[in-house]
């Protein structure tokens, strides 16, 4: 072979292989050109624990969706509600009231899956607590002298005014004559009631077993309400990456959820009927929620 003919086939060579490179890359490059989805997590008080908690969930959304996912904190639900609405937010996380609250305004707004619970469920229930050494029943409330104290959440929590006040009636005691205070974590509920502030406090099932052994007491429990919910713009996500995604959630592999802390315990079919019946007791509450009473 002359050297010519060896410096053809060395040049083609290289060419073939920076070829082979560029295809490679491609699907790369095409990514990088696209613009980045903004992932919002449930706003928490903590910024920097949220960020840490929600990283590993944004790395995996990129990968399952194959084009860029940030994340975007916020600092409370008002602002989040804000971002959806001007189409700022295209993936978010949002408890079960909020996500009613915000499907209500933002038409776009579709569910992609339901978080499950560290038990493995896709619901969970609110509970109404007080000391051992306090209410031992609610049907004690009739005789209660003092005025009836209640300790909530905040107001766009389910397990705040929604399911406590709902409880409250079940029971037959009426909401608009109870004292209640916003009290803001589930964590500073328990608290307050345990220090004897408040004779009642409305939290998250899960939150009244960890604080079980200081001495609190569930005195009534609701029905189960919806998990915490992985909702989309679909406008911007369209129609079938949700699905795309919704499936890919479901079928994560035991590896795959153990690399998450937000999403670890998997992900599970959103159930429409869990929020048709919660849906109940945002309807009831509603009328109460400008009560005075309420702080």
């Amino acid at each position: 072979m002359s050297a010519r003919g060896g410096v053809f086939l060395s040049i083609h060579a290289r060419l073939a292989a920076w070829l082979c490179v560029l295809l490679w890359l491609l699907p790369t490059l095409a990514q990088a050109r696209e613009p980045a989805l903004v992932y919002a997590p449930l706003p928490l008080e903590n910024l920097a624990l949220t960020q840490a908690r929600n990283q590993p969930l944004v790395e995996r959304l990129t990968a399952l969706l194959e084009r860029p996912v940030k994340m975007r904190l916020y600092p409370d639900y008002a602002a989040l509600l804000e971002g959806l609405r001007q189409a700022d937010v295209d993936l978010v996380e949002l408890g079960p009231l909020p996500f009613l609250l915000a499907r209500a305004q933002v038409s776009q707004l579709r569910a992609v899956a339901t978080f499950r619970e560290p038990n493995g469920q896709a619901h969970y229930r609110c509970v109404l607590v007080a000391p051992v050494d306090g209410i031992q029943a609610l049907f004690q409330l009739a005789q209660h002298k003092q005025p009836l104290t209640l300790a909530l959440t905040r107001p766009e929590s389910t397990c705040g005014p929604t399911a406590s006040f709902w409880l409250l009636a079940e029971h037959g005691i009426d909401p608009a004559a109870v004292q209640a205070s916003y009290q803001g974590g589930h964590d500073a509920v328990a608290l307050a009631v345990l220090r004897n502030m408040f004779a009642l406090g409305g939290v998250k099932d899960s939150v009244a077993r960890d604080f079980h052994g200081l001495g609190l007491r569930v005195l009534a429990a609701s029905e189960p309400v919806p998990g915490f919910v992985l909702a989309a713009n679909v406008d911007r996500l369209g129609a079938d990456a949700l699905e795309a995604l919704q499936a890919a959630l479901l079928a994560l592999s035991e590896e795959q959820r153990a690399a998450l802390q937000n999403g670890r315990h998997g992900f599970a079919a959103f159930e429409r009927e869990l929020f048709e019946q919660f849906n109940a007791m945002r309807v009831f509450a509603a009328g109460l929620l400008d009560d005075p009473v309420v702080d």
